[in-house]
């Protein structure tokens, strides 16, 4: 045997999970708080006919084993959606799979990429984009944050990159940058040996306030998944695995996150500028997003491809704003989710000046993006 499975289920679909992952020991559990059924599990598949309670068991096991990896079976008839996704908690792998009778194949091939990421018949590369500037004195964040990653890389995607953009900094943010690159281990399990680099540092020559940071990751990074994040490690590994558990199931081609209602340590200047840039911004934003400003951003390279001929990298900061006004003319499916995130000390944004720009930019891309189709 090559693993232990334990299943949870109502038995209602009737499946024979003995014959269809016969290459694995499996055993069956009725409770999630039996820990001694699953303790030694590498996986658990969750096939609850009601989609709440396969929402309830899967926190149950991850209240435990945050790690744990998740195939939840579902069907079309009582689908287990994006909105009962992102209420799962936990960073281990998770993978949906929609039963028809004739799926036990699949069902094996889902169990092998999630024990196995490294060797999947087809493993997608996601890079993560973070942008930096001026970070000398806050580096130890970027540093921090990079190592994080780089774990949860090595342990649950694989097939995952780091690249850091410097987007013109004049101080010793680049030589830290080189320095962190040239000690980051580039040795990690992955099938393709001739996939990007772990963790490489990128430099523009002048300062663009962000905007040229993202269009040169769309323009010169070849992924399937893109990652737009903060790199002052204000943002937590969990939300991010979230997003991209959803991003990955295809409902969805951007998956946004919006932290105005729990971020730390805001001010309360900064809390009523965004309030009021919530309610200038909406007409401008797809249905259900009411936050574009948030740095973290998930794209399928669908999206990247067709967005990327309409920004603009004078628009700074706006840029943001910019990706969701496109993303809403280009029709694309667009999912927000509030995400936590902590307001660090030392951040460049200096939230009169930066307002004033923001109101100047968005006549800019109502101008220069409304035909956009």
């Amino acid at each position: 045997m090559h693993g232990h499975i334990t299943i949870f289920t109502d038995h209602i679909r009737n499946i024979d999970y003995e014959n269809v992952i016969y290459f694995y020991e499996t055993s069956f559990c009725n409770h999630p708080d039996e820990l001694e059924m699953y303790e030694t599990a590498r996986c658990c598949i969750i096939a609850y006919t009601d989609p709440e309670r396969t929402v309830q068991t899967a926190n149950q096991i991850r209240l435990y084993f945050p790690q744990m990896a998740l195939l939840l079976i579902t069907d079309v008839s009582q689908p287990v959606s994006d909105q009962h996704v992102v209420r799962i908690t936990g960073i281990g792998r998770l993978r949906l799979l929609y039963w028809k009778d004739n799926h036990s194949e699949e069902m094996l091939s889902e169990i092998q990429s999630l024990l196995y990421p490294e060797y999947p018949a087809k493993s997608p590369h996601i890079a993560f984009i973070l942008s930096v500037y001026n970070e000398e004195e806050r580096f130890i964040h970027v540093k921090k944050f990079a190592e994080r990653l780089q774990t949860f890389i090595r342990s649950h995607l694989v097939e995952g990159s780091i690249y850091v953009i410097d987007d013109g900094s004049l101080d010793g943010t680049q030589h830290l940058l080189e320095s962190l690159e040239h000690s980051t281990n580039m040795v990690i399990n992955r099938i393709n040996r001739n996939a990007s680099p772990l963790f490489k540092a990128q430099q523009l020559e002048r300062n663009t306030r962000k905007a040229g940071t993202y269009l040169e990751g769309m323009r010169t990074i070849e992924a399937d998944y893109y990652v737009f994040v903060d790199a002052d490690d204000s943002f937590f590994i969990e939300d991010i695995a979230k997003m991209i558990n959803v991003v990955r199931q295809g409902y969805y081609d951007v998956v946004i996150g919006t932290k105005d209602m729990t971020a730390e340590n805001r001010s309360l200047v900064r809390s009523i500028v965004s309030f009021c840039k919530r309610q200038i911004c909406r007409p401008f934003l797809p249905t259900g997003v009411i936050d574009s400003q948030t740095g973290l951003k998930i794209m399928s390279s669908v999206a990247v491809k067709r967005m990327f001929p309409h920004l603009k990298q004078e628009l700074g900061l706006a840029v943001d704003l910019e990706m969701m006004f496109i993303a809403k003319r280009l029709q694309l499916r667009v999912l927000q989710i509030p995400v936590k995130c902590i307001d660090r000390e030392g951040s460049h944004i200096e939230v009169w000046k930066d307002s004033a720009r923001f109101l100047r930019s968005l006549i800019d891309i109502w101008r220069l993006d409304r035909r956009v189709r």
